[in-house]
């Protein structure tokens, strides 16, 4: 840093002592000095306040770098207010010779107006002292997770390993290790909060979390589930025949699955004609009748990209015979809901309603028909489905339209879905 030698003394001309000689340009060297000295401010950043003030002496506040005072008040805003003074030395006045600049609150604040900075924009700075004790308090902190926390690295964990896995501890997974909602390295933190209340928690490296609870009635784990997503789903009919399917994250082991409405008859059987039990035999039991969803043909649907529409097909079915519905679209997976028959006209599979065009000749039969078909996320196999989670409901409808040909009326059979 420069410096100027005032307590040293130079020999003049005619061989005397001189002291330092005071100039305008003495005064600029040590004005530059102390902005030097200023610049300092901005290791804390921009903006900031040193001391707040009172009522007695003011605060200390950092504006891009320059140190100002700063007025008791309080407001939104903050301004700086300059005020040049005059000085008057030897009977001349020297206009503008001393500019004091301070700041102080004002009571709005309205964006991009110069010269106006927003109050909430300034954080008063933390003494070396308080931030020393801060560091202090979380060196401690981790060191006490760290001794109540063990940490293993392996490259060789499996999904036995991990399932019986309940005490307090996290695992750092290798490559080598069980796959985990398709990541290879990950980590998983796993909390023993009581012994029927146990969470493990997967990190992958982007920070994207999995969790799963320990299920004590059943004794078993729950599927991961992704933080901050749903299973929430949501379709949309475009043209009336092609139906898109939008889904949130699905967890490992579930799958998007196609239902139909039927009805159950109020009558069940007890016993067939072969039983032992002559109780039995060849009665009935009169149940109460209602209409539910059930596994249509153990119809298993493609999923996609989470929060991404896409047009889902079919996957798997329950029964070899049905093989040829994997990779059609719903329009041609539902199609054996509405079957022609014999007489030419159409029935809806599982009731007794029929489907004729109007005029056909065909009595007892009406102009257009539904079947209730819903979507559902849920864990389902070839023979079996759980309860699963919310279900979307669907109509899927046959109708007729008459077109004239060439002079000719020709009945079209239409096939469609609509909102149930």
């Amino acid at each position: 840093m420069n410096r100027a030698e005032f307590l040293k003394t130079a020999n003049t001309a005619d061989g005397g002592n001189g002291l330092y000689p005071l100039s305008i340009q003495g005064l600029d060297f040590l004005q530059s000095q102390t902005q030097l000295l200023e610049s300092l401010t901005l290791i804390g950043g921009r903006r900031y306040i040193i001391r707040m003030p009172d009522t007695r002496i003011p605060g200390l506040i950092v504006i891009d770098g320059e140190l100002l005072p700063l007025e008791y008040g309080k407001g939104a805003g903050i301004r700086i207010r300059e005020v040049r003074e005059d000085i008057v030395a030897d009977g001349v006045t020297y206009s503008g010779a001393r500019v004091r600049r301070t700041a102080y609150f004002v009571s709005g604040f309205v964006k991009d107006t110069p010269g106006l900075y927003p109050a909430s924009g300034f954080q008063i700075i933390q003494s070396n002292d308080r931030l020393a004790k801060k560091l202090s308090d979380i060196v401690a902190l981790r060191s006490e997770i760290g001794r109540r926390l063990p940490v293993v690295t392996t490259g060789s964990l499996t999904r036995t390993q991990l399932d019986n896995t309940t005490e307090n501890c996290r695992i750092c997974c290798r490559s080598g290790c069980v796959e985990l909602n398709g990541a290879g390295e990950y980590s998983v933190d796993v909390y023993r909060h009581s012994d029927d209340n146990i969470t493990q928690e997967q990190v992958l490296p982007d920070n994207t979390r999995f969790v799963r609870h320990w299920d004590a009635r059943a004794r078993k784990w729950t599927a991961f589930v992704r933080c901050g997503d749903s299973l929430h789903l949501d379709f949309k009919i475009v043209r009336g025949s092609t139906v898109y399917v939008r889904h949130g994250h699905i967890p490992g082991g579930l799958s998007l699955v196609l239902l139909r409405k039927k009805k159950r008859t109020p009558k069940r059987r007890t016993g067939g004609p072969q039983t032992r039990n002559s109780l039995y035999r060849g009665k009935t039991v009169v149940r109460q009748p209602k209409n539910q969803y059930v596994h249509y043909r153990g119809v298993i649907l493609s999923t996609g990209v989470p929060g991404r529409w896409y047009v889902p097909r079919c996957i798997g079915v329950a029964d070899s015979a049905d093989n040829s519905l994997i990779g059609k679209e719903l329009g041609k997976v539902c199609a054996g809901m509405i079957v022609q028959m014999n007489s030419g006209s159409y029935r809806v599979a599982g009731t007794r309603i029929m489907l004729a065009p109007s005029g056909s000749g065909h009595t007892g039969c009406a102009a257009s028909g539904y079947a209730r078909i819903a979507l559902q996320i849920a864990d389902a196999g070839r023979t079996f489905k759980s309860a699963g989670g919310e279900m979307v409901r669907l109509k899927y409808r046959m109708w007729f339209d008459r077109k004239s040909v060439a002079g000719e009326t020709k009945t079209i059979v239409r096939r469609g879905f609509s909102v149930d």
